[in-house]
């Protein structure tokens, strides 16, 4: 079958290069490798061997793209225009273009010398000695600028796998960390209830119970628990009991009298009290979200984010000073796992040495993962938005100090009322958005403000939308989170489709579809979405979202809405494992960290698939206007201020390589955010006192108050509020 015309000087620089290794300073080094890393360096070779030129037009001859005149000049006899042609067809672009302007000829010419080719009359002998030394010579050059270009494309290949085992490495070290944490403050636990009274008078309670008192609900079953003559159901309790005298009705009303909680009085009205909102951190922005509540002298602190580009001596929320030189903090509320709320209470646990941290247990189980992958970031970031000549910034606090900060959380259930101090309470509900999101009511007397944090008012697959309890309705104020209150919002449903389509056709070409994806929360939603409506499609799960997916499908065993992200076909990947699926899985979806593309098993893989015409690489959501997932973007729609531009060959720099985008690029939205629409329901069934906007755009904000104002709310500026 004939060659294509990139077919054919593919195979001549692959000839070239097989030539090459014949040379002893060469020897053994692959031909494959040699071709790939020195194109123009073997169709140079070409150019100025001409004994090579004739044995390649004879191998070559009855191919019908051997006419094609760029082809014919690289192959005729006079080397100055052969090394021209060489120069030519060493972009593969150029090539392509060739091929298609040319129709090649059925019946193959042939070659034609030049004039130029007939030796001088004058002195041959000597003449042919001088072109052999010159060649050889040339050759001699070119075989040492074709070895030092596969050392440096080796230097370059060891770079990356260096760089990608530290990542692993560091990874693992994250996860490590997690666990480790995790086991000491269950052998905390297990030490606390070694030595606590009422754990062990329940355990004597249970051995106590009469046989067959399981069942409470059975009349039979509480006449028995209540019969004084009724044996213990454990032997060795009842022989003890037995032994010493002692009735086990007596036994047991011991137990019962320790175990029954003493019943707080309930005041008949609640009395008036000072309450007051001050927002420390995203106000007017995202990042770095802290809102104070004062009530007295009880201070509360309802999340501590960190924010982007910034220096990480500088990242936390901009006024949280405030908190630092009070000298007082009462408690720490986590509405959810996201950096941009939690990622900075590590540092404030380190002065506040016995403040507690309440937050969901499922967001207790999601912060000691995302603290200690924070720790590592630090270590890589330090020199980040730093001014030439200064030192590395600090981090704002050590992995020992994470690990500390995981043993001040508290969890606490949703709907439960827990008191802070003096009589101050809060009470979280379940806000949408991530697993383990929670807003929170905090009350004094009978002043009340709602703090919602994040919030979805749209179920996910892996989390269900927010839902308002008594406890916030009517609150004297409601702050509200502003992400999307400029934007109608996109139909969720219509991406989803949009996504499911563009993997279908991808996949069922024969390609791979990458979708970087955050960590927490995207990625599980993502794999699920897959999971449920593509169940025959493989998904593999890589980076930091393998671990937190373990979290999810731990965390919600044994509720009413278990998720299984793993299983069938979707499956984690190993970091030994990681190398061999990088080259062997050619079919389905990889959904790995990081979702902007700047870091991560995602630059590993993007370059593998990027390349390849047949694949796709589908960006879920948000991108920073500066990070790499969005100048990817910015080349896909032929923006000129890219590499290559619009018309040129389409290449991406990616972690200090160029890579070619062959790949279809998407952009798709999976948002966890309430728009504008349902923003503006959670405030009509909330029906605040006033409401401020906070965690948004300060110019989109400042519409949505005139919106909300025009239909009869009242907006509290984003400042210091109090009531």
């Amino acid at each position: 079958m004939s060659r294509t015309l990139p077919q054919l000087v593919q195979q001549l620089v692959l000839d070239a290069a097989r030539h090459a290794v014949q040379a002893s300073a060469l020897a053994g080094t692959d031909p494959h490798r040699l071709a790939q890393a020195n194109r123009r360096a073997m169709l140079q070779l070409i150019a100025r061997r001409r004994p090579l030129r004739e044995e390649l037009t004879a191998r070559y001859s009855d191919e019908p793209t051997l006419q094609q005149p760029t082809v014919r000049a690289l192959l005729c006899g006079d080397a100055a225009v052969a090394e021209s042609a060489a120069n030519t067809l060493t972009d593969p672009a150029g090539v392509r273009r060739l091929a298609r302007s040319w129709v090649g000829s059925a019946t193959p010419a042939p070659v034609q010398a030049s004039p130029a080719d007939v030796p001088a009359p004058v002195d041959r002998r000597r003449h042919a000695r001088t072109a052999r030394k010159i060649a050889d010579l040339q050759e001699a050059r070119d075989v040492a600028r074709a070895q030092r270009n596969t050392a440096q494309a080796e230097a370059r290949d060891l770079a990356r796998q260096l760089a990608a085992t530290q990542g692993d490495l560091e990874e693992a070290g994250t996860v490590i960390e997690a666990l480790r944490a995790e086991l000491n403050l269950e052998r905390e636990a297990a030490a606390a209830r070694s030595t606590d009274l009422l754990a062990a008078a329940a355990v004597l309670a249970a051995a106590a119970a009469p046989s067959g008192t399981g069942d409470t609900d059975d009349p039979r079953t509480r006449e028995l628990a209540n019969d004084a003559t009724a044996v213990p159901s454990d032997t060795r309790l009842a022989a003890a009991l037995a032994a010493a005298g002692v009735a086990p009705a007596a036994f047991r009303a011991v137990l019962a009298t320790l175990l029954t909680p003493p019943i707080a009085p309930v005041p008949a009205v609640a009395t008036p009290r000072e309450i007051a909102l001050t927002p420390l951190g995203a106000g007017t922005e995202i990042g770095g979200s802290a809102m104070l509540v004062s009530a007295g002298d009880v201070r509360i602190l309802v999340d501590a984010g960190m924010r982007p580009k910034r220096r990480i001596d500088d990242a936390g929320p901009p006024d949280i000073d405030v908190v630092r030189r009070s000298g007082r903090l009462d408690a720490i509320v986590i509405t959810h796992a996201h950096n941009d709320h939690a990622g900075y209470v590590p540092a404030l646990t380190a002065q506040f040495a016995n403040v507690p941290v309440f937050c969901t247990a499922e967001t207790a189980a999601l912060l000691p993962t995302m603290w200690q992958d924070s720790v590592k970031v630090f270590d890589r970031t330090r020199s980040d938005y730093v001014e030439a000549g200064e030192p590395p910034a600090e981090p704002p606090y050590t992995r020992t100090q994470a690990l500390a900060a995981q043993r001040r959380l508290e969890p606490i259930a949703l709907a439960r009322t827990v008191e802070v101090a003096d009589g101050v309470t809060i009470e979280l509900f379940p806000a949408g958005h991530i697993l383990g999101a929670a807003g929170v009511v905090v009350t004094a007397g009978d002043r009340r403000v709602t703090v919602t944090g994040d919030v979805s008012t749209i179920a996910q697959l892996s989390v269900p939308g927010l839902i308002v309890p008594d406890a916030a309705r009517g609150s004297d104020l409601l702050v509200i989170e502003s992400t999307y209150c400029g934007q109608r919002g996109t139909n969720r449903d219509l991406e989803v489709e949009k996504f499911i389509n563009m993997v279908a056709e991808t996949v069922s070409a024969g390609g791979r579809v990458l979708v970087p994806a955050f960590a927490l929360g995207r990625a599980q939603e993502v794999a699920l979405t897959l999971r449920d409506r593509l169940p025959d499609v493989p998904v593999l799960i890589d980076g930091l979202a393998r671990h937190v997916s373990w979290i999810y499908e731990q965390e919600t065993a044994g509720t009413d809405r278990p998720l299984r992200i793993y299983g069938d076909g979707v499956q984690e990947v190993r970091d030994t494992n990681r190398p061999y699926l990088l080259k062997s899985f050619r079919k389905g979806v990889v959904v790995t960290t990081s979702g902007m593309l700047a870091a991560g098993p995602a630059v590993r893989w993007a370059r593998e698939i990027l390349p390849d015409p047949n694949s796709a690489l589908l960006v879920a959501g948000y991108q920073d206007e500066d990070s790499p997932g969005a100048e990817l973007l910015d080349l896909s729609n032929g923006d000129n201020r890219t590499p290559g531009g619009r018309g040129g060959p389409r290449t991406f720099r990616l972690d200090a390589d160029d890579v070619a985008v062959n790949a279809r690029v998407e952009q798709f939205g999976l948002s966890a955010h309430a728009d504008r629409r349902g923003l503006s329901a959670i405030i009509n069934e909330v029906a605040p006192r006033e409401v401020m906007l906070v965690h948004g755009v300060e110019r989109k904000q400042r519409d949505f108050a005139d919106n909300l104002t025009r239909r009869g709310y009242a907006v509290a500026p984003t400042r210091h509020w109090q009531r």
